[in-house]
Protein backbone atom coordinates (compact mmCIF):
# COMPACT_ATOMS: atom_id res chain seq x y z
CA UNK A 1 0.00 0.00 0.00
CA UNK A 2 1.20 3.51 -0.83
CA UNK A 3 2.44 5.36 2.26
CA UNK A 4 1.25 8.92 1.74
CA UNK A 5 3.24 10.21 4.68
CA UNK A 6 6.41 9.75 2.63
CA UNK A 7 7.06 12.37 -0.02
CA UNK A 8 7.88 11.05 -3.49
CA UNK A 9 11.52 11.07 -4.47
CA UNK A 10 12.80 14.16 -6.24
CA UNK A 11 13.93 13.81 -9.81
CA UNK A 12 15.77 16.24 -12.04
CA UNK A 13 14.92 16.61 -15.71
CA UNK A 14 18.16 16.43 -17.65
CA UNK A 15 16.46 16.14 -21.01
CA UNK A 16 13.17 15.25 -22.65
CA UNK A 17 12.81 14.02 -26.18
CA UNK A 18 10.39 15.76 -28.51
CA UNK A 19 9.29 13.15 -31.08
CA UNK A 20 9.59 14.34 -34.64
CA UNK A 21 6.39 14.17 -36.67
CA UNK A 22 6.11 12.17 -39.83
CA UNK A 23 5.95 14.51 -42.82
CA UNK A 24 3.72 13.71 -45.77
CA UNK A 25 2.98 15.81 -48.82
CA UNK A 26 -0.38 15.73 -50.55
CA UNK A 27 -0.63 15.69 -54.33
CA UNK A 28 -0.54 19.48 -54.49
CA UNK A 29 2.54 19.66 -52.25
CA UNK A 30 0.69 20.66 -49.07
CA UNK A 31 2.74 19.41 -46.07
CA UNK A 32 1.00 17.27 -43.46
CA UNK A 33 2.73 16.83 -40.09
CA UNK A 34 1.60 13.61 -38.43
CA UNK A 35 1.91 12.78 -34.73
CA UNK A 36 0.77 9.16 -34.62
CA UNK A 37 0.50 8.56 -30.89
CA UNK A 38 -1.91 7.88 -28.07
CA UNK A 39 -4.18 4.99 -27.11
CA UNK A 40 -7.53 6.66 -27.66
CA UNK A 41 -9.34 6.31 -30.98
CA UNK A 42 -9.24 10.09 -31.48
CA UNK A 43 -7.87 12.45 -34.10
CA UNK A 44 -7.16 16.14 -34.20
CA UNK A 45 -6.94 17.60 -37.71
CA UNK A 46 -5.77 21.20 -37.83
CA UNK A 47 -5.65 23.45 -40.92
CA UNK A 48 -3.19 26.26 -40.18
CA UNK A 49 -3.17 29.53 -42.16
CA UNK A 50 -0.56 32.33 -42.07
CA UNK A 51 -3.45 34.77 -41.67
CA UNK A 52 -3.64 36.06 -38.12
CA UNK A 53 -5.03 39.28 -36.72
CA UNK A 54 -2.09 41.28 -38.04
CA UNK A 55 -2.73 40.16 -41.63
CA UNK A 56 -6.05 41.93 -42.13
CA UNK A 57 -6.11 45.36 -43.73
CA UNK A 58 -9.01 46.41 -41.51
CA UNK A 59 -9.42 45.97 -37.77
CA UNK A 60 -11.03 42.72 -36.60
CA UNK A 61 -11.68 41.34 -40.09
CA UNK A 62 -9.29 38.39 -39.72
CA UNK A 63 -10.92 37.31 -36.45
CA UNK A 64 -14.40 37.68 -37.92
CA UNK A 65 -13.44 35.63 -40.98
CA UNK A 66 -12.01 32.84 -38.83
CA UNK A 67 -15.09 32.71 -36.60
CA UNK A 68 -17.64 32.86 -39.42
CA UNK A 69 -16.18 30.13 -41.63
CA UNK A 70 -18.12 27.46 -39.76
CA UNK A 71 -21.36 29.47 -39.73
CA UNK A 72 -22.50 28.45 -43.18
CA UNK A 73 -21.39 27.20 -46.59
CA UNK A 74 -22.84 27.29 -50.07
CA UNK A 75 -24.93 24.18 -49.29
CA UNK A 76 -25.45 24.13 -45.52
CA UNK A 77 -26.30 26.53 -42.71
CA UNK A 78 -24.16 26.84 -39.62
CA UNK A 79 -26.73 24.81 -37.68
CA UNK A 80 -26.63 22.05 -40.28
CA UNK A 81 -22.83 21.97 -40.17
CA UNK A 82 -22.87 21.72 -36.38
CA UNK A 83 -25.44 18.93 -36.53
CA UNK A 84 -23.36 17.06 -39.10
CA UNK A 85 -20.35 16.86 -36.78
CA UNK A 86 -22.31 16.55 -33.51
CA UNK A 87 -24.05 13.45 -34.81
CA UNK A 88 -20.68 11.65 -34.84
CA UNK A 89 -19.47 13.09 -31.54
CA UNK A 90 -17.05 15.38 -33.35
CA UNK A 91 -16.30 19.06 -32.86
CA UNK A 92 -15.17 21.97 -35.03
CA UNK A 93 -13.41 25.02 -33.64
CA UNK A 94 -11.50 28.01 -34.95
CA UNK A 95 -8.76 30.04 -33.32
CA UNK A 96 -6.60 33.01 -34.21
CA UNK A 97 -3.61 34.90 -32.84
CA UNK A 98 -1.53 37.74 -34.22
CA UNK A 99 0.23 35.53 -36.79
CA UNK A 100 -1.92 32.52 -37.57
CA UNK A 101 -5.46 31.24 -37.73
CA UNK A 102 -6.66 27.66 -37.74
CA UNK A 103 -9.74 25.49 -38.17
CA UNK A 104 -9.60 22.27 -36.18
CA UNK A 105 -11.62 19.07 -36.28
CA UNK A 106 -11.72 16.73 -33.29
CA UNK A 107 -13.20 13.37 -34.21
CA UNK A 108 -13.22 9.65 -33.52
CA UNK A 109 -10.96 8.19 -36.18
CA UNK A 110 -13.58 5.61 -37.19
CA UNK A 111 -15.82 8.49 -38.27
CA UNK A 112 -13.17 10.50 -40.13
CA UNK A 113 -14.71 9.53 -43.47
CA UNK A 114 -17.96 11.21 -42.37
CA UNK A 115 -16.55 14.23 -40.50
CA UNK A 116 -13.58 15.25 -42.65
CA UNK A 117 -15.87 16.28 -45.55
CA UNK A 118 -17.49 18.80 -43.20
CA UNK A 119 -14.10 20.35 -42.42
CA UNK A 120 -13.33 20.41 -46.14
CA UNK A 121 -16.66 22.07 -46.90
CA UNK A 122 -16.04 24.75 -44.28
CA UNK A 123 -12.70 25.48 -45.93
CA UNK A 124 -13.66 25.18 -49.62
CA UNK A 125 -17.08 26.82 -49.62
CA UNK A 126 -17.73 29.26 -46.75
CA UNK A 127 -20.63 31.56 -47.55
CA UNK A 128 -20.30 34.09 -44.70
CA UNK A 129 -24.06 34.62 -44.33
CA UNK A 130 -25.02 38.24 -43.80
CA UNK A 131 -27.32 37.40 -40.90
CA UNK A 132 -24.55 35.46 -39.09
CA UNK A 133 -22.17 38.38 -39.56
CA UNK A 134 -24.77 40.71 -38.08
CA UNK A 135 -25.18 38.46 -35.04
CA UNK A 136 -21.40 38.15 -34.64
CA UNK A 137 -20.86 41.91 -34.93
CA UNK A 138 -23.71 42.77 -32.57
CA UNK A 139 -22.67 40.27 -29.89
CA UNK A 140 -19.01 41.24 -30.01
CA UNK A 141 -19.83 44.94 -30.06
CA UNK A 142 -21.93 44.51 -26.92
CA UNK A 143 -19.12 42.56 -25.24
CA UNK A 144 -16.70 45.30 -26.28
CA UNK A 145 -18.99 47.91 -24.70
CA UNK A 146 -18.74 46.00 -21.44
CA UNK A 147 -14.97 45.75 -21.80
CA UNK A 148 -14.77 49.54 -22.18
CA UNK A 149 -15.79 49.71 -18.52
CA UNK A 150 -12.94 47.42 -17.43
CA UNK A 151 -9.66 49.07 -16.52
CA UNK A 152 -7.81 45.84 -17.33
CA UNK A 153 -9.00 46.00 -20.94
CA UNK A 154 -8.26 49.71 -21.31
CA UNK A 155 -4.74 49.34 -19.93
CA UNK A 156 -3.85 46.29 -22.04
CA UNK A 157 -5.01 47.99 -25.24
CA UNK A 158 -3.13 51.17 -24.41
CA UNK A 159 0.10 49.30 -23.65
CA UNK A 160 0.08 47.62 -27.07
CA UNK A 161 -0.39 51.05 -28.62
CA UNK A 162 2.63 52.38 -26.73
CA UNK A 163 4.75 49.37 -27.64
CA UNK A 164 3.96 49.09 -31.34
CA UNK A 165 2.20 52.28 -32.35
CA UNK A 166 -1.56 52.68 -32.64
CA UNK A 167 -1.51 52.33 -36.45
CA UNK A 168 0.55 49.14 -36.41
CA UNK A 169 -1.42 45.87 -36.81
CA UNK A 170 -0.05 44.71 -33.43
CA UNK A 171 -0.89 47.97 -31.69
CA UNK A 172 -4.15 49.09 -33.20
CA UNK A 173 -6.89 48.95 -30.62
CA UNK A 174 -10.46 48.00 -31.49
CA UNK A 175 -13.52 49.89 -30.32
CA UNK A 176 -17.13 48.59 -30.13
CA UNK A 177 -18.06 50.43 -33.34
CA UNK A 178 -15.28 48.63 -35.24
CA UNK A 179 -17.23 45.37 -35.03
CA UNK A 180 -20.27 47.00 -36.58
CA UNK A 181 -18.10 48.37 -39.40
CA UNK A 182 -17.17 44.89 -40.67
CA UNK A 183 -18.91 44.09 -43.92
CA UNK A 184 -19.50 40.76 -45.63
CA UNK A 185 -17.33 42.06 -48.47
CA UNK A 186 -14.46 42.64 -45.98
CA UNK A 187 -14.72 39.08 -44.70
CA UNK A 188 -15.04 37.49 -48.14
CA UNK A 189 -12.10 39.51 -49.47
CA UNK A 190 -9.91 38.50 -46.53
CA UNK A 191 -10.72 34.84 -47.09
CA UNK A 192 -10.11 34.96 -50.83
CA UNK A 193 -6.83 36.89 -50.62
CA UNK A 194 -5.29 35.58 -47.38
CA UNK A 195 -6.69 32.07 -46.77
CA UNK A 196 -8.08 30.45 -49.92
CA UNK A 197 -5.38 28.19 -51.35
CA UNK A 198 -3.05 29.37 -48.61
CA UNK A 199 -3.13 26.60 -46.02
CA UNK A 200 0.33 26.74 -44.48
CA UNK A 201 0.26 23.13 -43.31
CA UNK A 202 -2.00 20.49 -41.80
CA UNK A 203 -1.22 18.96 -38.42
CA UNK A 204 -2.78 15.59 -37.58
CA UNK A 205 -2.45 14.10 -34.10
CA UNK A 206 -3.84 10.98 -32.50
CA UNK A 207 -4.32 7.38 -33.52
CA UNK A 208 -4.13 7.26 -37.30
CA UNK A 209 -5.25 4.50 -39.63
CA UNK A 210 -4.04 3.59 -43.10
CA UNK A 211 -6.96 5.62 -44.51
CA UNK A 212 -6.09 8.93 -42.83
CA UNK A 213 -3.60 10.38 -45.32
CA UNK A 214 -5.54 9.22 -48.43
CA UNK A 215 -8.68 10.87 -47.00
CA UNK A 216 -6.77 14.10 -46.40
CA UNK A 217 -5.39 13.95 -49.92
CA UNK A 218 -8.84 13.49 -51.45
CA UNK A 219 -10.18 16.58 -49.69
CA UNK A 220 -7.14 18.89 -49.52
CA UNK A 221 -4.64 17.65 -52.09
CA UNK A 222 -6.41 18.52 -55.33
CA UNK A 223 -6.47 22.34 -55.37
CA UNK A 224 -3.64 24.62 -56.41
CA UNK A 225 -1.68 26.22 -53.58
CA UNK A 226 -1.07 29.94 -53.67
CA UNK A 227 2.45 31.27 -52.99
CA UNK A 228 2.97 31.33 -49.23
CA UNK A 229 2.31 34.77 -47.77
CA UNK A 230 3.95 36.19 -44.68
CA UNK A 231 2.66 39.47 -43.32
CA UNK A 232 5.08 41.94 -41.81
CA UNK A 233 4.96 45.58 -40.84
CA UNK A 234 7.57 47.89 -39.39
CA UNK A 235 7.17 48.62 -35.69
CA UNK A 236 6.83 52.32 -34.96
CA UNK A 237 6.85 52.49 -31.17
CA UNK A 238 5.13 55.40 -29.48
CA UNK A 239 7.68 57.70 -27.83
CA UNK A 240 5.51 58.07 -24.72
CA UNK A 241 6.90 56.11 -21.77
CA UNK A 242 4.08 56.56 -19.26
CA UNK A 243 0.34 56.96 -19.70
CA UNK A 244 -2.65 57.16 -17.35
CA UNK A 245 -6.22 56.53 -18.50
CA UNK A 246 -8.59 58.27 -16.12
CA UNK A 247 -11.67 56.36 -14.99
CA UNK A 248 -12.82 58.05 -11.83
CA UNK A 249 -15.51 55.50 -10.94
CA UNK A 250 -13.12 52.51 -11.03
CA UNK A 251 -12.85 50.45 -7.86
CA UNK A 252 -9.44 49.15 -8.88
CA UNK A 253 -6.60 50.50 -10.97
CA UNK A 254 -4.95 48.43 -13.69
CA UNK A 255 -1.18 48.50 -14.10
CA UNK A 256 0.64 47.36 -17.23
CA UNK A 257 4.41 47.52 -17.70
CA UNK A 258 6.23 46.28 -20.78
CA UNK A 259 8.75 46.73 -23.53
CA UNK A 260 9.35 45.43 -27.03
CA UNK A 261 11.93 42.63 -27.04
CA UNK A 262 12.17 39.73 -29.51
CA UNK A 263 10.63 36.37 -30.35
CA UNK A 264 11.69 32.89 -29.38
CA UNK A 265 14.19 32.65 -32.27
CA UNK A 266 16.50 35.13 -30.55
CA UNK A 267 19.27 33.47 -28.55
CA UNK A 268 18.44 35.39 -25.36
CA UNK A 269 14.78 34.33 -25.37
CA UNK A 270 15.17 31.26 -23.14
CA UNK A 271 17.19 33.27 -20.64
CA UNK A 272 14.64 36.07 -20.59
CA UNK A 273 11.88 33.51 -20.14
CA UNK A 274 13.76 32.21 -17.10
CA UNK A 275 14.28 35.73 -15.76
CA UNK A 276 10.66 36.71 -16.34
CA UNK A 277 9.53 33.59 -14.49
CA UNK A 278 11.66 34.61 -11.50
CA UNK A 279 10.05 38.03 -11.62
CA UNK A 280 6.41 37.08 -12.09
CA UNK A 281 5.90 33.88 -14.05
CA UNK A 282 4.66 31.45 -11.40
CA UNK A 283 2.81 31.51 -8.08
CA UNK A 284 6.00 31.72 -6.02
CA UNK A 285 7.48 34.55 -8.08
CA UNK A 286 8.90 37.71 -6.59
CA UNK A 287 6.03 39.93 -7.67
CA UNK A 288 3.50 37.52 -6.16
CA UNK A 289 5.48 37.16 -2.94
CA UNK A 290 5.86 40.93 -2.55
CA UNK A 291 2.72 42.54 -3.94
CA UNK A 292 0.17 39.81 -3.16
CA UNK A 293 1.49 37.86 -0.17
CA UNK A 294 3.43 40.57 1.71
CA UNK A 295 1.64 43.80 0.81
CA UNK A 296 -1.82 42.42 0.02
CA UNK A 297 -2.28 44.90 -2.83
CA UNK A 298 -3.71 42.40 -5.33
CA UNK A 299 -5.18 38.94 -5.82
CA UNK A 300 -2.74 38.26 -8.61
CA UNK A 301 0.13 39.71 -10.60
CA UNK A 302 2.07 38.17 -13.45
CA UNK A 303 4.92 38.74 -15.87
CA UNK A 304 5.49 36.95 -19.14
CA UNK A 305 7.00 37.10 -22.59
CA UNK A 306 4.75 37.35 -25.64
CA UNK A 307 6.37 35.86 -28.74
CA UNK A 308 5.14 36.47 -32.29
CA UNK A 309 6.56 35.60 -35.67
CA UNK A 310 8.52 38.82 -36.17
CA UNK A 311 8.75 40.39 -32.71
CA UNK A 312 7.79 39.97 -29.07
CA UNK A 313 7.41 41.88 -25.85
CA UNK A 314 7.53 41.71 -22.07
CA UNK A 315 4.25 42.20 -20.24
CA UNK A 316 3.67 42.74 -16.51
CA UNK A 317 0.04 43.05 -15.45
CA UNK A 318 -2.06 43.44 -12.34
CA UNK A 319 -5.11 45.17 -10.89
CA UNK A 320 -4.80 46.74 -7.43
CA UNK A 321 -6.81 48.89 -5.07
CA UNK A 322 -6.91 52.45 -6.39
CA UNK A 323 -5.44 53.81 -3.17
CA UNK A 324 -2.32 51.63 -3.49
CA UNK A 325 -1.65 51.87 -7.23
CA UNK A 326 1.35 54.17 -6.83
CA UNK A 327 2.81 51.97 -4.12
CA UNK A 328 2.24 48.82 -6.16
CA UNK A 329 3.96 50.31 -9.20
CA UNK A 330 6.89 51.31 -7.01
CA UNK A 331 7.17 47.71 -5.76
CA UNK A 332 7.19 46.39 -9.33
CA UNK A 333 10.15 48.61 -10.16
CA UNK A 334 11.78 47.72 -6.84
CA UNK A 335 11.74 44.03 -7.80
CA UNK A 336 13.06 44.80 -11.27
CA UNK A 337 15.87 46.86 -9.78
CA UNK A 338 16.82 43.98 -7.47
CA UNK A 339 17.17 41.72 -10.49
CA UNK A 340 19.50 44.27 -12.10
CA UNK A 341 21.68 44.59 -9.01
CA UNK A 342 21.62 41.30 -7.08
CA UNK A 343 22.32 37.68 -7.97
CA UNK A 344 19.34 35.34 -7.76
CA UNK A 345 19.96 32.97 -4.79
CA UNK A 346 20.80 29.39 -5.75
CA UNK A 347 17.73 27.91 -4.05
CA UNK A 348 15.40 30.22 -5.98
CA UNK A 349 17.30 29.50 -9.18
CA UNK A 350 16.76 25.75 -8.72
CA UNK A 351 13.07 26.22 -7.92
CA UNK A 352 12.47 28.15 -11.13
CA UNK A 353 14.62 25.73 -13.13
CA UNK A 354 12.53 22.78 -11.95
CA UNK A 355 9.29 24.66 -12.61
CA UNK A 356 10.26 25.49 -16.20
CA UNK A 357 11.45 21.95 -16.90
CA UNK A 358 8.13 20.68 -15.57
CA UNK A 359 6.29 22.98 -17.94
CA UNK A 360 8.39 21.63 -20.80
CA UNK A 361 7.49 18.06 -19.84
CA UNK A 362 3.80 18.90 -19.56
CA UNK A 363 3.92 20.15 -23.15
CA UNK A 364 4.76 16.61 -24.28
CA UNK A 365 1.86 14.92 -22.48
CA UNK A 366 -0.19 13.25 -25.17
CA UNK A 367 -0.61 13.59 -28.93
CA UNK A 368 -2.73 16.76 -28.79
CA UNK A 369 -0.17 18.50 -26.56
CA UNK A 370 2.56 17.41 -28.97
CA UNK A 371 0.55 18.87 -31.84
CA UNK A 372 0.31 22.20 -30.01
CA UNK A 373 4.06 22.13 -29.34
CA UNK A 374 4.86 21.40 -32.97
CA UNK A 375 2.50 24.08 -34.22
CA UNK A 376 4.40 26.63 -32.14
CA UNK A 377 7.76 25.39 -33.44
CA UNK A 378 6.64 25.32 -37.07
CA UNK A 379 5.51 28.92 -36.69
CA UNK A 380 9.15 29.89 -36.15
CA UNK A 381 10.61 27.44 -38.67
CA UNK A 382 12.44 25.46 -35.99
CA UNK A 383 12.38 21.78 -35.05
CA UNK A 384 13.18 19.46 -32.18
CA UNK A 385 16.64 21.00 -31.87
CA UNK A 386 14.99 24.14 -30.50
CA UNK A 387 13.32 22.04 -27.80
CA UNK A 388 16.62 20.39 -26.89
CA UNK A 389 18.42 23.74 -26.85
CA UNK A 390 15.79 25.32 -24.57
CA UNK A 391 16.18 22.49 -22.05
CA UNK A 392 19.94 22.84 -22.24
CA UNK A 393 19.76 26.57 -21.58
CA UNK A 394 17.40 26.06 -18.62
CA UNK A 395 19.71 23.43 -17.12
CA UNK A 396 22.79 25.61 -17.63
CA UNK A 397 21.24 28.88 -16.41
CA UNK A 398 23.25 30.71 -13.75
CA UNK A 399 22.57 33.65 -11.49
CA UNK A 400 25.33 35.57 -13.23
CA UNK A 401 23.68 35.05 -16.59
CA UNK A 402 20.33 36.26 -15.21
CA UNK A 403 22.01 39.37 -13.80
CA UNK A 404 23.51 40.13 -17.23
CA UNK A 405 20.12 39.73 -18.92
CA UNK A 406 18.39 41.96 -16.37
CA UNK A 407 20.99 44.68 -16.83
CA UNK A 408 20.62 44.48 -20.59
CA UNK A 409 16.85 44.22 -21.00
CA UNK A 410 15.23 45.52 -17.79
CA UNK A 411 16.51 49.08 -17.68
CA UNK A 412 13.80 51.33 -16.29
CA UNK A 413 14.19 53.83 -19.14
CA UNK A 414 13.19 51.12 -21.65
CA UNK A 415 9.94 50.18 -19.90
CA UNK A 416 6.55 51.56 -20.87
CA UNK A 417 3.96 52.05 -18.12
CA UNK A 418 0.19 52.30 -18.42
CA UNK A 419 -2.22 52.79 -15.54
CA UNK A 420 -6.00 52.94 -15.83
CA UNK A 421 -8.51 53.89 -13.18
CA UNK A 422 -8.75 56.64 -10.58
CA UNK A 423 -6.13 59.30 -11.10
CA UNK A 424 -3.29 58.82 -8.62
CA UNK A 425 -3.15 61.49 -5.94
Amino acid sequence: MLDRTIAPSFGKVENSVLPNPEIHHLDNGLPVYVINAGRQELLKVELVFPAGDASSDKKLVAAATSALMEEGTSTRTGAALAEAVDYFGAHLQSDIDADESAITLFTLNKYLQETLPVLAEVYHAPSFPEEELEVYARNHSQSAEINEQKVSHLASRALKGLLYGTEHPLGRGAMPADYLAISRQDVSHHFQTKMNGNIQHIIVAGKLTSATIPLLNSHFGKFALQPSQQFTSDVVSNGTSQLHLDKADAVQNAIRVGRVLFNRNQQDYAGMQFLTTVLGGYFGSRLMANIREDKGYTYGIGAGLVSMRHTGHLNISTEVGKDVSIAALAEIFFEIEKLRNELVPQKELETVRNYLLGVMLKGLDGPFALATKWRSYLKYDVGSEAHTDTIRQINEMTSTRLLELAQRYLQEADLKVVTAGAKPA
